[in-house]
């Protein structure tokens, strides 16, 4: 049972915008969804209590060492690995695309990458958000890149079916998730 949902990202107003911070921006819309009831800094993360879907958090460690807060959350609050959603970017995955994971190697994820290393799993269950395109040059710049005016509202929608799979893991499971979320492409959805 999910416990704990992390968004990842990288903390302050130079990143904001970037493909890297999806994670952050997919916390940010289920806070919309669902009122934060309390909110705290806490191992380096900002912790949200809410009603629909429990602890929300970001960490504040940078994309590259995520794994340092959650490993102090999951032993402050006794979380397995298990238990943690980790919603983030993949530059492998089409733009749009969304797929639903119980488990997995980084990808060549760094923040991922991380949660693993200090976990000692790759038992993590998650939820890789697409951000390639056909610019992809130097993927260290294509990352922390800002999407362009025609990608927003693929990113708007595939946020919101984040949002959704996240809302399904939570009552119905990931398997349930992965059937239903793993082969919808927001461009081409009605």
């Amino acid at each position: 049972m999910i416990k704990l949902i992390a968004g990842l990202g990288n903390p302050g107003a130079k990143y904001e915008n970037t493909r890297h911070n999806v994670g952050f921006k997919a916390i940010d819309r289920l806070l919309e969804i669902s009122k934060p009831i309390s909110e705290r800094l806490i191992r380096n993360s900002l912790l949200f209590e809410t009603e629909n879907f429990g602890l929300l958090c970001k960490p504040l460690t940078y994309m590259n060492h995520s794994g340092a807060a959650l490993s102090g959350l999951a032993h402050d609050y006794e979380l397995q690995p298990g238990e943690i959603l980790v919603l983030y970017d993949d530059f492998a995955l089409e733009l749009g695309l969304l797929r639903v994971r119980q488990r997995g190697s980084s990808g060549g994820h760094n923040g991922l990458e991380s949660i693993i290393e200090h976990f000692g799993t790759t038992e993590i269950p998650r939820v890789r958000m697409g951000i390639k395109t056909d610019e992809m040059d130097n993927w260290v710049d294509f990352v922390l890149g800002t999407f362009r005016k025609a990608e927003k509202p693929v990113v708007a929608e595939m946020i919101d079916l984040c949002c959704d799979s996240v809302a399904v893991i939570l009552k119905e499971g990931i398997t349930t998730a992965m059937n239903r979320f793993n082969k919808k492409n927001p461009s081409t959805t009605d």
